[in-house]
């Protein structure tokens, strides 16, 4: 019943538009709610800080379609960790037909509303164990118009590298519209597939045909490390979150202080906050001043140089403590 409801308001707006252009792009809504009714919003439920270890030995949903001959694979060792260490490998056999582009995508836990998960970047370790440079972007695809997003840049992975930290930021300032029938925040909100791929001439989410192999592992849904309060920033608030849980083992949370997720509050916690402090990664659609001006309505204890003063301070207090 839902979904003819759906499906009758969206062919009325059809019928109604005045413009040629209004009328096909009403038609493709249309379209699109009948076909997808109620189910219109992603099928996964992307959460805050979920990660992809491998460690279940599967490839947890990564895929390359069907029909590939060279799927992801669970590789039960030489991942980050070492020997025992799962990770996932792709290949990409180059030349034409399936399994050719390098590329890999998600649509069960990588789906779903990225806004409201509170997730503005993806960080994790990938390795090139091919002979063949890659050029490693993040690409989104959702929305009701089917729009598509990449990496504005990419980060690259020499041949025959060694494991390799990267980091994937989704805001507007970090992605391309690919195929823009929609904002970047609308996709965000409906994310259907998330896309790991490498693209050298520029932003893609088809992969480019080589013959390659690349490891991934480590995956996590994350935002800016320090940001305690979920607010765009990293300044004296979330500072004094961490100070006021310092020492806490086994039970934090990131609102608490625990920036990477081992259920404690402690150096490594204070010196990913340092590293990004001052730092401003506004969500989708909202500018690093809108942040700002919400911010200035909000008065805080001490100023600029206080904070990094107390910064100093509390590393130095906990250099000791890890010291003694």
């Amino acid at each position: 019943m839902q979904r003819n409801v759906l499906g009758f308001a969206a062919a009325h707006a059809a019928r109604t538009s005045r413009s040629p252009r209004r009328r096909n792009r009403a038609a493709l809504a249309a379209f699109l709610s009948a076909s997808l009714g109620a189910a219109g919003a992603a099928h996964g439920v992307i959460v805050f800080g979920q990660l992809d270890d491998f460690e279940n030995g599967t490839a947890m949903g990564w895929t390359e379609g069907f029909p590939t001959p060279n799927p992801p694979t669970n590789i039960p060792s030489g991942g980050p960790g070492g020997a025992g260490d799962n990770f996932l490998q792709n290949v990409s056999s180059g030349g034409a037909g399936a399994g050719s582009h390098q590329v890999m995508f998600n649509q069960t836990q990588w789906a779903g509303n990225y806004n409201a998960a509170g997730v503005t970047r993806i960080t994790g370790l990938m390795r090139n164990l091919g002979a063949t440079n890659l050029f490693m972007r993040l690409a989104v695809q959702g929305g009701m118009l089917n729009s598509n997003y990449a990496s504005s840049n990419a980060i690259p992975l020499p041949a025959g590298s060694a494991w390799t930290p990267v980091t994937f930021d989704l805001t507007p300032s970090a992605m391309t519209a690919v195929i823009a029938n929609e904002p970047l925040s609308d996709v965000l909100s409906n994310v259907l597939t998330l896309r790991i791929l490498s693209a050298q001439a520029g932003p893609d989410f088809r992969g480019d045909v080589v013959a390659a192999t690349l490891g991934v592992d480590n995956l996590r849904a994350l935002r800016l490390q320090g940001d305690a309060n979920f607010d765009g920033r990293v300044n004296l608030n979330d500072f004094n979150v961490l100070a006021a849980n310092f020492g806490t083992t086994g039970t934090a949370t990131w609102q608490t202080g625990d920036f990477n997720f081992d259920g404690n509050v402690n150096l490594n916690d204070f010196n990913l906050l340092a590293a990004n402090f001052g730092q401003v990664i506004a969500r989708p659609g909202v500018s690093g001043g809108d942040w700002s001006a919400l911010a200035s309505a909000v008065p805080e204890p001490v100023g600029g140089c206080a904070a990094l003063g107390a910064l100093a301070a509390l590393g130095t207090r906990c250099r000791r403590r890890y010291q003694e």
